[in-house]
């Protein structure tokens, strides 16, 4: 994500997403992250640069579902 303009933007907008919804508010930018994490491992598999890094974070931040992030997950 060090060679991709806005990803940092991004997690902000994420964790204030999940903070609109959680009352506490450490648990909602752990929680936050996490998916975005997932959503970017998931995007570095599938990407050949940075322009397609970005495009396929996009899209599977949109099409995470409960099943995937509870596979991937790795909170503790």
């Amino acid at each position: 994500m060090s060679h991709v303009v806005g990803t940092g933007c991004m997690a902000a907008s994420v964790i204030g997403t999940f903070s609109a919804v959680h009352k506490d508010l450490a648990e909602a930018a752990a929680a936050a992250l996490s998916v975005y994490g997932i959503a970017a491992e998931l995007a570095a598999k599938e990407s050949k640069g940075p322009a397609t890094f970005k495009e396929k974070l996009f899209d599977n931040i949109y099409r995470l579902d409960k099943e995937t992030i509870d596979r991937m997950k790795n909170i503790e």
